[in-house]
């Protein structure tokens, strides 16, 4: 929950600032964006051998999978009604 509330709040910052960004609170805000994805990455890795482990090493991969598509998917959606900083 941490991480989204990050990454949604880095959006709207992108969002607040939209037309009037400089260089550096770009650079800013796409270092929080990735900063959000290596968040998550990290909380992935940390739970997969858990999962695993409760339910099997193939189970534990495909909720892994599932979990991944589920979550680009959603990443997708926001990507595309964020649009480029050059935009502004």
């Amino acid at each position: 929950m941490k991480i989204n509330d990050k990454k949604y709040a880095t959006i709207q910052e992108y969002a607040d600032g939209f037309g009037t960004l400089s260089d550096e609170q770009a650079t800013k805000l796409m270092r929080q964006w990735m900063d959000v994805d290596i968040a998550a990455a990290q909380l992935r890795a940390k739970y997969l051998p858990i999962v695993s482990q409760a339910i099997g090493g193939r189970k534990g991969a495909t909720f892994a999978q599932l979990d991944r598509r589920i979550s680009l998917m959603i990443q997708l959606q926001l990507a595309s009604r964020v649009p480029l900083v050059q935009a502004q």
